[in-house]
């Protein structure tokens, strides 16, 4: 394992990166796999770069982007056809990295594999779920980013929503992820979309604290 600092935009840093990594590999058929935890509006320049001066040779190339991807589906259209001018469809993976939590995890697991809960997860026995997502920082020096997507696009309409479809979804045909997709699917079409009037927001206020100021 080894660190390697560059620009996200250079495709010589990329170039000595791949040079680098060629070192390692010691002339194996090498398999590389780029996980992009970056910002939705530097995706395509570090795709690119990657795509042009860093994957592999004779093996296979993959990128995860991780959430948020984009402000919205008009831009999360927009971001998949220029990453496709750089990669194929089979060769982007879109994640949350939440559905990696050992606790999230282990929620399919137990609604469907338990002898014990599972005859009971139904509404004949549960009368309400509530998410409750409660944290004790702030934006801890990420207010340009919140300031850009904010804590509903950073939050909600991933983490809390894939959380609810696990909750919520039939027992799929296995536990094969395009089975649990399918599901997760049914569950977010058969939701009636939220009404303003029953949401309440908040915003935060620049402040000084600890002697940090935050935007």
């Amino acid at each position: 394992c080894f660190y390697h600092s560059g620009q996200y935009d250079s495709q010589d840093h990329f170039a000595q990166l791949d040079k680098k990594l060629k070192e390692h590999e010691g002339g194996r058929i090498p398999n590389r796999l780029f996980y992009l935890s970056i910002p939705p509006n530097i995706f395509i320049d570090a795709v690119r770069c990657a795509s042009l001066s860093a994957s592999s040779g004779n093996g296979w190339t993959r990128v995860i982007v991780e959430k948020p991807f984009g402000r919205d589906s008009e831009s999360s259209a927009a971001l998949t056809k220029a990453l496709k001018q750089y990669l194929e469809e089979d060769q982007i993976f879109r994640i949350d990295h939440y559905l990696g939590k050992e606790l999230v995890e282990n929620l399919s697991v137990l609604r469907f594999s338990n002898l014990i809960f599972e005859p009971l997860w139904s509404r004949q026995y549960i009368r309400n779920v509530q998410l409750i997502f409660s944290e004790d920082f702030g934006t801890e020096g990420r207010g340009g980013y919140f300031d850009n997507y904010g804590i509903i696009r950073d939050i909600m309409q991933n983490h809390l929503l894939q959380i609810l479809a696990l909750f919520a979804m039939e027992t799929p045909v296995s536990l094969d992820a395009e089975d649990i997709r399918n599901e997760k699917v049914k569950v977010l079409r058969s939701m009636r979309p939220l009404q303003l009037e029953n949401v309440v927001t908040g915003q935060y206020k620049s402040h000084v604290r600890g002697g940090v100021t935050y935007p």
